[in-house]
């Protein structure tokens, strides 16, 4: 194999396999996934129950787990196990039911801890290198013997990986018709954004796949990028990399808030989040906001420019929820303020100087570990998948168990993919991926 996974992406990948095989009966692959479905069950779990506390009706906490594929009889205490090893729960078998203490941590994420406890868990080389595929293919499309050759997959394992990846369709392939051979694929992103799709296909055409995705792979490595000020002028001529740009986010597929302080309006670049909870859009945009306006006093600070930008976050985090004081904050920050996300007020120790106060709210919070997830990771990582009906339904004061039932069949709707958009992608699919992969 080649180098491992960082512990972040080993447990990010570990959720990502975990919830696409949930409802797919694996047969003899179960034994080639132990690992991977455990430490992404307790990852999905651990973001459901953070915040709860005590969990005395066991009941309950048997519901929540149904809905993430874990099963009461076996699963569940298994689960709580590797809970337990992370140091997230403590089990409480004395009484008729077990109770359950919860100290899932609020302020780091969740996936660098879990990863860590994946790899030290003795994972098959098989479960090791399932992830390192999923984690490829989340990338870019490739043949079969550039996955061999890049990550010292042996053809058995490869079979063995594929076989999984499709059951639980986070790989797919098709056969293309440039180099007349296999390349495989992750199908996630087309099956939920045909609209994208098509305008990615377009650009694919007219600038070319290594430039397209050079400039995709720019904006996700570094998420906030400042873009030169000339890319939403449009009556400009640009240069080539900043007119792609400037097509990418007139098309959707590149997303840019902008700040205006000292140094004038200043445009910030981000790669769109795939897959997210439809409750969740409102926090992203708050965290891309929050980066926003950090990359503006990183970048174009003009006294003094932030060095570590993570310090800026982790005071929004902590209470008072407060920074500065400092100059250029009351414009830098007017972004925030709109949006009701905050306050700014002047140090009246030292005249024109302000603070900025984040409304410490739930929504609010989650944004800024968001935003701390982007600046550590370049993808979002806190609570992903988090079902806000799941968590309300354990955490309700006074709750029972009959009462989160009455959530399931809301929680069983999903969404579908017409016949028609089956039909588009399919028209689309193998050009598009040819010209993603250059050829």
């Amino acid at each position: 194999m080649s180098e491992p996974l960082k512990p972040l992406k080993t447990g990010l990948r570990a959720q990502d396999v975990q919830t696409s095989v949930q409802d797919v009966e694996l047969g003899p692959l179960n034994a080639e996934t132990k690992h991977i479905r455990l430490v992404g069950m307790a990852e999905r779990l651990a973001i459901h129950i953070r915040g709860a506390d005590v969990i005395n009706d066991y009941r309950r906490l048997e519901y929540i787990a149904s809905q993430f594929g874990i099963d009461s009889l076996g699963v569940l205490p298994e689960v709580l196990k590797v809970l337990q090893g992370l140091g997230w729960v403590r089990v409480d078998n004395t009484g008729p039911e077990p109770k359950v203490e919860e100290t899932v941590p609020y302020f780091t994420d969740i996936y660098t801890t879990a990863g860590t406890y994946f790899q030290a868990s003795k994972p098959s080389e098989i479960e090791t290198a399932t992830l390192a595929v999923c984690d490829a293919l989340a990338s870019s499309p490739t043949t079969k013997e550039q996955l061999l050759k890049s990550l010292g997959i042996d053809e058995k394992a490869y079979r063995t990986i594929v076989d999984i990846g499709k059951s639980g369709k986070f790989i797919d392939e098709y056969h293309s018709p440039a180099i007349k051979a296999p390349v495989l694929y992750s199908p996630l992103f087309w099956v939920e954004n045909p609209a994208k799709l098509d305008a990615l296909s377009g650009l694919l055409q007219k600038y070319g796949a290594d430039d397209i995705c050079r400039a995709l792979a720019k904006v996700r490595s570094y998420p906030g990028l400042p873009l030169p000020d000339a890319v939403l002028a449009s009556s400009q001529q640009l240069q080539r990399d900043d007119g792609i740009a400037r097509e990418l986010i007139r098309r959707g597929i590149l997303l840019a808030p902008d700040v205006t302080s000292h140094s004038g309006r200043k445009t910030f670049a981000f790669t769109p989040h795939i897959g997210i909870p439809v409750e969740r859009k409102m926090v992203l945009e708050k965290a891309m906001a929050i980066l926003a306006c950090i990359r503006y006093g990183e970048h174009f600070g003009a006294i003094t420019r932030i060095k570590f930008p993570v310090d800026i976050i982790d005071r929004l985090l902590a209470p008072p929820h407060r920074i500065g004081s400092h100059t250029e904050i009351r414009r830098q920050y007017a972004l925030l303020v709109g949006r009701g996300m905050g306050k700014s007020f002047p140090d009246r120790a030292n005249p024109g100087r302000f603070y900025f106060q984040l409304v410490a709210i739930d929504e609010n919070l989650q944004a800024c570990r968001l935003a701390r997830d982007l600046l550590s990771a370049g993808d979002l990582v806190q609570d992903k998948g988090l079902s806000l009906d799941l968590q309300r339904a354990l955490l309700h004061p006074g709750g029972s168990y009959e009462e989160a039932v009455r959530t399931l069949p809301k929680l069983k709707q999903a969404a579908s993919v017409s016949a028609a958009t089956h039909s588009r992608l399919a028209s689309v699919l193998d050009d598009t991926m040819d010209k993603l992969r250059g050829a």
